[in-house]
Parts: structure tokens; C-alpha cells; sequence
């Protein structure tokens, strides 16, 4: 064969360049909706796992509620299986969601222990920084009750 024959011959057709676009195409299109799909999966959904650790995480702190009918080392006890809870909920984090609700379930538990440490270290060490008045304790405890109330009903809203 000539070199003038193989110049006059066609390697590449418009057919072949359609076939190649469409295929490209179809694999974008593809990949575009699994992303999307992925990415909503990641930031709506919440994972069995973490719902079911960070409910019983949730009980356990909703039991510190009843703190002024238990004496420090029921509390402390209370404290400690609330804080295995959470800490089993925040090992179970997949998803963006699961995330959010391991930090909004962070809140409800430091909201919940932090009156009563702050009162416990007025009661240890008079001369503390913190105010030693039983009346701001009381005080500093129902100003944090609307915050908790709030997380409480946002969390049995999110997990129920």
C-alpha cells in the first residue's frame, strides 16, 4: 500500500467521536447522581447506630435531671454512665447528621452537670471564684433550665 492510500484513509469518523461523547456523557451523568445521592445521604441521614446509642445516651442524661433528689455520689455515678453513653454515641458518628446530634447531645450533658459541679466546687472550696450565694446557684441552675428544656425537646424530636 501506498502512502498516498493511507493518507486518503479514514482513522476517525464522526460516528466514532458521537459514540465516545455519548458514552462520556451518560458516565458523567451517572456520576452526578451518585453524588448527589451521596451527599444527601451525609448530611439527612442518621444512622441506626448512632440513633440508638445517642437514645440511650439521652435517657441516661435525662436521669440527671432529677439531680436535687440524689446526693453527690449517685450523681457522680449517674454522671459517669451518662458520659460512657456519649462516648459510645460519638465512636458510632458516620454522617454529618450523626455528627450535629453528637454535639447537640454534648450540649444537653454539659448543660445538665455544669450547675451542679459549679455548686459542688462552691461546697468544697468556699473561697472559690465562683459565687458561694445559694441563691445564684439556684439562679445560675433555672438559667440554664430554658437552654436544656430546648435541647431535651430537639433531641427526643430528632431521635423518637
Amino acid at each position: 500500500m501506498k502512502i498516498r492510500d493511507l493518507l486518503h484513509t479514514e482513522i476517525w469518523t464522526k460516528g466514532a467521536t458521537r459514540k465516545i461523547l455519548v458514552i462520556c456523557g451518560i458516565n458523567f451523568a451517572v456520576l452526578f447522581l451518585a453524588a448527589g445521592v451521596l451527599y444527601e445521604a451525609e448530611m439527612h441521614w442518621l444512622t441506626p447506630g448512632e440513633r440508638n446509642a445517642a437514645r440511650a445516651a439521652l435517657v441516661e442524661i435525662d436521669v440527671l435531671q432529677n439531680a436535687a433528689s440524689m446526693n453527690g455520689k449517685e450523681f457522680d455515678l449517674q454522671e459517669e454512665k451518662a458520659q460512657l453513653k456519649f462516648g459510645t454515641a460519638r465512636d458510632l458518628m458516620r454522617t454529618h447528621r450523626d455528627k450535629q446530634i453528637a454535639a447537640v447531645l454534648s450540649l444537653y450533658l454539659i448543660s445538665t452537670t455544669s450547675p451542679w459541679d459549679n455548686a459542688r466546687s462552691v461546697l468544697e472550696d468556699p473561697g472559690s471564684s465562683i459565687d458561694g450565694d445559694p441563691k445564684s446557684v439556684l439562679k445560675s441552675w433555672n438559667s440554664s433550665f430554658a437552654l436544656r428544656k430546648q435541647l431535651h425537646t430537639l433531641l427526643h424530636k430528632e431521635l423518637d
